[in-house]
């Protein structure tokens, strides 16, 4: 069976992408209908982009002392996710602000970093269960004593 060769006609040659993508595009008719800002759905609500009114723009800093402690290197600044709402305070705070007294290369400084976490964590853990454990431990003192 032989196949005869087709013959390229301006039609089949304009059918193929590559000239397709040559053509204007072909868009609805209904395309371009809110380009006049009045014709817009929203128009009623829209406005001009401003600052909502009783706002600080652009922010400020807050007055007074940080609550957190400075890096060691003096040219960077902490990162906007570091939270200056609660300050450093026991024990864990002075290992986290030791830690801040390094660099944040060091290895050292994220350890010190992890190990005010874990000292946070263990007296939150203590003072939860002291009220629970204390009057048991009264106890077993007393018990011990009126023993003897």
């Amino acid at each position: 069976m032989e196949s005869t060769p087709e013959l390229s006609t301006p039609e089949t040659i304009q059918k193929h992408s590559g000239y397709q993508s040559m053509q204007p595009v072909k868009r609805p008719e209904y395309w371009g209908v809110d380009l006049d800002p009045s014709r817009r759905p929203g128009v009623p609500m829209m406005r001009e982009p401003r600052p909502w009114p009783n706002t600080r723009f652009p922010p400020e800093r807050q007055q007074g002392e940080s609550a957190v402690p400075m890096h060691g290197r003096p040219n960077k600044e902490m990162p906007p996710v570091f939270g200056t709402a609660t300050p450093l305070k026991g024990l864990s705070g002075m290992i986290r602000k030791y830690a801040y007294s390094l660099p944040d290369h060091y290895p050292s400084h994220w350890l010190l970093k992890m190990l005010g976490d874990r000292v946070d964590s263990w007296s939150y853990h203590t003072r939860r269960a002291l009220p629970v454990v204390l009057p048991f431990a009264v106890l077993g003192f007393l018990g011990a004593r009126g023993r003897r």
